[in-house]
């Protein structure tokens, strides 16, 4: 070509690349600025070839756009997708049919039945791929009968005639299967991969006498699992993946998890696990994580029935944590918690919260399982162990995730190492190192640790220490009562402050009220109860002691409500007011219905009498806040 015609066809097609860009520009609206741009520019040297010199090349038209197609009405469904179903049925039972026919009246070898079954498989399937490019549906159900049928004849070769040894069927059958992946992923239909997926990982059942050896099952699965598993997860194929997991984990427990190596199941297990734990996160596929989850550590814990080298069984268990420690590490939100997983969500699904909390538990098993007597003899070491690690996690960055597992695990050590009054010095600490932290690190997720470790302070408090208090422990000072006023101060100390207020619409104000109603009933019944215990541990008759205590105790509850009137009043708080006069009818009450009927001439006396003296003092202090009042108003108003 010479070079006059190099640049006639360059100018040529400048000019139809000037025309489509005048037909975008005037659809903007751009008028006649864009008419006049589509005019060719010539120059006189470009024109001047001899005679000679080929036309140049017409110009392409312009495709139309392409707009989706509408939907199929009742006679085209039919048309289109039942009668091909009918069709593909009717063909594969045919060549199902035409084998068993030639078998029972002889008319060919089985061999070479079973050959031309396989011919009539892939010129099925080629017709089929000769058609998908224009015919989709059409094309790829024809290719996915001829996979059958090519499946269909290999099972009989195997199977029904048993030309074929059984190892030497399977390899066939996995064949056709990983041929029919290729070519699904290739034309990106997924109904082929599943029909790969079904073929290939039920091809030792079908074929399969026995289950003798174990290993080679394994090894079959584990390979069909890679590269089906990897086509289904390029794709984004969710019903393949699926099958792919029921398959690799139901197959392979049923046929060798117990006859297969320990040291082959429990690789099995952790690469299939670990595998299917990350595709299933990242895809959010709930049905793959989860059996992928439960699959690969069912397989780790029969492994390790046999298996005895417990540091193995750890690695396992660290490397099935791995993919959900990844997600959560890239996770900063759990709440809220969605129950769509499908969707995209600023936050954790159920399922996915599931696996997370669970695998500290499981990896609580494994860490046991390394000595199991030194570890019963050390309670607490497990959880303490577990615990280090997502502490150092959740509060090198704000991990909350991480660090509501460490709070946890370090709370559930505490309470397996210590008992008795000694625990609840153990849950107080960690209470106040988790409001404490907050304070430090300017966090807001260690407030609530505490809530949880005090109340599990309080339930031992007033649970197991409590039922297992002596008589030789004194009233007021001895062990348990000390840990009551030292439970009172970190519930005081939460609420006067250290319970951090994060945000401006926070629940900060609700808790630390609740906090202040919980240490002021702590005081006015555990002093209550100390002061019963002291009369009761007395050297007195048991009439005097019931008499003194309960004279004590309605002098006790009435000081409690004139102590928190006057401190209402200093603080100008209401609510501490209301509490007071709360307390101030009990009294009341105890006096008249109890104290008048059960307490001695004396003590009668002593107790309306102070009841008296508390009233008259209240009433004093609602009086002259009463004239104080009434004077600031006169100052206002002069």
């Amino acid at each position: 070509m010479r070079e006059d015609d190099r640049l006639g066809r360059l100018e040529a097609r400048l000019a139809a690349l000037e025309v489509v860009v005048a037909g975008l520009a005037g659809k903007r609206g751009s008028g006649e600025a864009g008419k006049e741009r589509t005019k060719p520019v010539t120059s006189a040297g470009l024109h001047s070839p001899g005679a000679g010199a080929s036309p140049p090349p017409r110009v392409p038209a312009v495709a139309p756009p392409r707009f989706p197609a509408s939907p199929l009405s009742s006679e085209q469904w039919i048309g289109q997708r039942v009668l091909l179903a009918i069709g593909v049925v009717a063909l594969i039972l045919a060549a199902g049919y035409l084998l068993r026919l030639s078998f029972d009246r002889g008319w060919i070898s089985p061999i070479m039945r079973c050959i031309g079954g396989a011919c009539a498989g892939v010129i099925v399937g080629a017709v089929g791929w000769r058609l998908q490019t224009r015919y989709r549906t059409y094309g790829a159900a024809l290719i996915g009968c001829g996979a059958a049928i090519i499946y269909l004849s290999v099972w009989a070769a195997a199977r029904l005639y048993e030309v074929l040894p059984p190892t030497t069927g399977i390899l066939g059958l996995a064949m056709v299967s990983v041929s029919l992946a290729m070519i699904a992923y290739a034309i990106d239909v997924e109904a082929l991969g599943t029909t790969a997926a079904l073929g290939a990982f039920f091809a030792p059942l079908l074929l399969g006498r026995n289950y003798a050896n174990a290993d080679l099952l394994l090894m079959y699965l584990a390979s069909m699992a890679a590269g089906l598993g990897l086509v289904a997860a390029r794709r984004r194929w969710r019903l393949t993946m699926f099958v792919v997991a029921v398959s690799f984990f139901g197959v392979a427990y049923s046929g060798a998890a117990v006859r297969g190596t320990p040291w082959a199941v429990l690789l099995y297990g952790v690469l299939g696990g670990t595998a299917g734990i990350h595709v299933g996160l990242r895809e959010r596929w709930w049905e793959t994580r989860l059996l992928s989850f439960s699959g690969g550590w069912t397989f780790v814990a029969a492994a390790s029935d046999r298996l005895h080298h417990p540091w193995a069984i750890l690695l396992a268990g660290l490397v099935l944590a791995a993919p959900v420690w990844w997600y959560a590490l890239h996770s900063s939100r759990i709440l809220p918690l969605e129950l769509p997983t499908g969707s995209v969500a600023p936050g954790w699904s159920l399922g996915e919260a599931l696996y997370f909390f669970l695998t500290p538990i499981l990896l609580g098993w494994a860490v046991h399982g390394l000595d199991p007597g030194w570890f019963d003899a050390k309670p607490g070491a497990v959880a303490l162990l577990v615990a280090l690690p997502y502490l150092i996690a959740g509060y090198q960055r704000p991990r909350p995730a991480f660090a509501l597992v460490g709070a946890a695990a370090a709370g559930l050590a505490a309470w397996q190492h210590w008992d008795g009054v000694g625990r609840v010095w153990a849950l107080l600490a960690l209470a106040l190192l988790w409001a404490a932290l907050d304070h430090l690190l300017a966090r807001e997720d260690g407030r609530w640790f505490a809530l949880g470790t005090l109340w599990a302070a309080l339930d031992q408090l007033f649970g197991g220490a409590l039922a297992r208090r002596t008589a030789a422990d004194s009233a007021f000072v001895g062990a348990w009562a000390v840990a009551l006023w030292a439970t009172v101060a970190v519930t005081v100390g939460l609420a006067a402050g250290l319970w951090r207020r994060a945000g401006a619409a926070s629940a900060a104000p609700l808790i630390r009220g609740g906090l202040w109603a919980l240490g002021g009933a702590m005081v006015l019944f555990g002093a209550t109860g100390e002061i019963q215990r002291y009369f009761g541990l007395k050297t007195l008759s048991v009439q005097t002691a019931s008499l003194a205590s309960g004279l004590a105790v309605s002098a006790w509850w009435l000081v409690f409500a004139a102590a928190l009137v006057i401190v209402g009043f200093r603080r100008a708080l209401k609510p501490v007011r209301v509490a007071g006069l709360g307390v101030a009818g009990l009294a009341v009450v105890k006096v008249l219905l109890f104290d008048l009927s059960s307490l001695d001439a004396l003590y009668r006396v002593g107790s309306v009498f102070i009841l008296g003296l508390v009233f008259l003092l209240l009433a004093y202090l609602y009086h002259r806040q009463g004239r104080m009042a009434g004077e600031e108003r006169q100052e206002s108003v002069i």
